[in-house]
């Protein structure tokens, strides 16, 4: 049930596995049950990580072509405070140039910021996620254009 999901998730999480309790959250297949531990998630954005923005935006796109409007502001949320935390990253990341010498880490992070970058770019575009939701009246239309606005500033 939705309530097990949910509690399944959110003890992982309490048990220090921010990963896995996102990871478990992305396998469940009740969106209302990810919509829950997503809006406890947006509450804490000083446990993500980059790999939890790569790992959570596949998840959160789908989400935004649902036809339950919980679920698309829901998704839009949490897409805001990924962004918002992780843009000046984000940003010095691709924009910057590539890090001299062999800099692993610098690489990795590089290579992931391109990633999120290029997704959130798609995920603007795509019919069935922002771009269609940027139309509508509403909570939902207003959320969408303030989403991507965020998405373009970067």
């Amino acid at each position: 049930t939705r309530l097990t999901h949910v509690r399944e998730c959110l003890s992982v999480w309490n048990k220090g596995d921010a990963q896995g309790a996102l990871l478990a959250t992305v396998r469940c297949k009740d969106d209302g049950a990810v919509c829950d531990v997503l809006s406890c998630v947006s509450k804490m954005p000083q446990s993500l990580t980059l790999d939890s923005f790569v790992l959570l935006l596949p998840r959160l796109a789908a989400l935004l072509e649902s036809h339950n409007d919980d679920h698309a502001i829901a998704s839009m949320h949490t897409i805001q405070v990924l962004v918002r935390t992780f843009s000046d990253l984000i940003q010095q990341s691709i924009s910057g140039p590539p890090p001299p010498g062999v800099d692993i880490t610098a690489e990795e992070r590089r290579r992931k910021c391109l990633h999120i970058y290029s997704d959130l770019q798609i995920t603007c575009k795509t019919e069935g996620g922002l771009g269609s939701l940027k139309r509508r009246q509403g909570r939902v239309g207003a959320l969408a254009r303030g989403v991507m606005a965020a998405i373009d500033a970067l």
